[in-house]
């Protein structure tokens, strides 16, 4: 999702910039934010079409020459309302050109997964309706269409968020919604309710800028706070600070505190959880700071039985207030380590200790159905991006994306705070 998520965003500003548009829209997966991509599916309406697919299937590269992967290098079919191309960044491209009428019902027929589209088409066989790309039918008229939210309406549901139209128990909820029932669709959080970054590195660790400069940066990105998570411990590959540094480090933010306005850093480090459950700095000094960022960087085959005591150790050190990235997956590169995570939910919860959701793209760490497990176990999260540079911080969506796709709300997540309620979170 992170590789391909400009390239759409590009192609939507090149077709709204074209005289004969008036709507252009990602859906399918993209909309739903899914964290791996198939095919890009774009709709966009237009009174003359066959100009839009000439421009579509000819889509040149940028010119100013910057490579952003957009460029047309085959087609696949062309149509008068819809063609398929193969783009220069590896991907394919599907247009559809449709008419103002039925634009929200096609937003709704290609957003939803296959399932949660066939569910959806039965509720309105129920109700005697049609359901389909052009809209809710009565007989042979049309009773909703141009509007997607009255799409929903006129089936009997509450509007259905795009991330969660995957047939994973949303529709149920909206019944019982509708209904008057508790256990409706979750409020869930979002993409402008974080209040702060929680997990950054800098040039002190692995990081490529100053703590002043991703401070700089995070305060551009509208934050109220953010956590310096450098490495520390033994992991030298990523030049991980002992206690004799991290205690420099601190002296150092608080320097920067002095100079940086509108903006507060916390002090923090992301520390190596050793095999046995122990973190890899002393607990007098873990003390001294404002988080405290624990991840697991090595033996990442250990047995599920051995990785559960670990993380339940880690969870138990009262200095210990996040697990990073808490599987420690790297998609389609490493699989998850294995563990009770029943057990583990359960330790979190009773320690006050919160469970990340690692935003950087090549992790997205809690996945969905974890999120939702966590949530409903009662375990906070964050939100973080593991950002080592300020060009990463902008990841933060993804994880928000993540964390909607996981029925997270506002309330599950810790950094949707202010920073004093951050703070008293722990």
């Amino acid at each position: 999702l992170g590789s391909i998520l400009p390239a759409v965003r590009q192609i939507i500003a090149r077709l709204e910039k074209l005289p004969e548009t008036s709507r252009v829209e990602a859906a399918g997966s993209v909309r739903r934010m899914k964290e791996t991509i198939g095919d890009i599916d774009i709709l966009a309406t237009s009174s003359k079409p066959a100009k839009v697919m000439d421009f579509f299937v000819r889509m040149p590269a940028l010119p100013d020459g910057s490579q952003d992967g957009t460029e047309v290098v085959k087609v696949w079919a062309k149509g008068p309302t819809k063609s398929s191309v193969r783009l220069k960044g590896g991907f394919d491209c599907d247009l559809r050109v449709i008419q103002r009428e039925s634009f929200g019902a096609a937003l709704q027929y290609f957003t939803g997964s296959k399932d949660h589209n066939i569910l959806i088409r039965r509720l309105a066989i129920k109700k005697g309706l049609k359901l389909n790309e052009y809209g809710v039918f009565r007989g042979k008229k049309q009773i909703a269409g141009r509007n997607e939210k009255k799409v929903y309406r006129a089936i009997g549901l509450p509007y259905i968020e795009p991330e969660l139209r995957t047939n994973s128990g949303e529709i149920e909820a909206a019944i019982r919604q509708a209904q008057g029932r508790p256990d409706g669709l979750p409020r869930i959080i979002g993409y402008q309710d974080i209040k702060g970054e929680t997990h950054c590195h800098t040039d002190w660790s692995d990081g490529a800028e100053t703590i002043e400069q991703m401070a700089q940066a995070a305060k551009r990105m509208g934050y109220q706070y953010m956590v310096i998570a450098d490495h520390a411990g033994f992991l030298k590959i990523a030049h991980g600070l002992d206690e004799k540094r991290l205690l420099k480090q601190m002296i150092e933010i608080d320097k920067v505190n002095q100079r940086v306005s509108g903006i507060k850093i916390l002090k923090g480090c992301e520390v190596d959880i050793k095999d046995d459950g122990s973190l890899a700095i002393k607990d007098e000094v873990l003390a001294k700071l404002d988080i405290v960022l624990g991840a697991v960087h090595s033996s990442f085959k250990m047995n599920q039985a051995d990785m559960t005591k670990r993380l339940a150790r880690a969870i138990a050190n009262p200095h210990l207030d996040i697990i990073a990235h808490p599987t420690g997956r790297l998609i389609r590169k490493r699989e998850a380590y294995r563990f009770d995570f029943s057990k583990i939910f359960k330790t979190a919860k009773e320690n006050r200790t919160a469970l990340e959701i690692n935003a950087y793209s090549d992790r997205l760490d809690l996945k969905d159905a974890d999120i939702r497990q966590a949530v409903q176990a009662g375990v906070k999260l964050t939100i973080g991006t593991d950002a080592h540079s300020s060009r990463h911080l902008p990841m933060m969506e993804l994880g928000i994306a993540q964390a909607r796709r996981g029925w997270a709300t506002k309330k599950d997540i810790l950094n949707s705070k202010s920073v004093r309620e951050f703070l008293k979170s722990f």
